[in-house]
């Protein structure tokens, strides 16, 4: 479930400013010099929504929000917080979870992309699902790329005994 997230988040990215021909080099472009954050969702055919959130990515950096639970990654480790449970989980980036290492699969299930303005929407076929997802992003804000990656990193101070922290590093 974790991984539809980030791969509905990611394909709201990608075709942020892309068209059919050149959407890989137009995105990695894109998130190599800037901070991108977009506000999304996605519904099935017959128009039910099944999630929304909030984006921004920078490179292979982000940090989703959708449906209570956060994912932040600075692009070598991942954090989940799940507030409603009291868990965090910690996990190096790049692997299956670091959905911005695997572009190009995203780019082949995106169809119908319709960018106006930013407003983007789009179908996303995925494994698993036995109907594309419409799939709808605005882009909120556009900054230039920074340094300062705090943003993109769980602040472990604020988490008491309470919680339960996993680290599957």
């Amino acid at each position: 479930m974790m991984r539809r997230f980030f791969i509905l988040s990611a394909a709201a990215l990608l075709c942020l400013q892309a068209v059919a021909q050149n959407a890989a080099s137009q995105i990695k472009d894109l998130l190599a010099s800037n901070r991108v954050s977009i506000s999304y969702s996605y519904s099935d055919s017959a128009g039910n929504e099944l999630g929304k959130g909030l984006a921004t990515v920078q490179g292979h950096c982000y940090k989703v929000i959708e449906s209570g639970t956060t994912y932040c990654c600075d692009g070598s480790t991942l954090w989940t917080e799940i507030p409603r449970s009291k868990e965090i989980y910690i996990e190096n980036g790049g692997g299956p979870a670091d959905i911005f290492g695997h572009l190009d699969s995203i780019i082949d299930n995106v169809t119908d992309l319709v960018l106006d303005g930013t407003r983007v929407s789009f179908k996303l076929t995925m494994q698993g699902i036995p109907e594309p997802l419409s799939c709808k992003a605005t882009i909120l804000r556009k900054t230039e790329f920074s340094e300062d990656l705090k943003d993109f990193r769980l602040d472990m101070v604020k988490y008491d005994r309470l919680w339960t922290i996993t680290d599957l590093r």
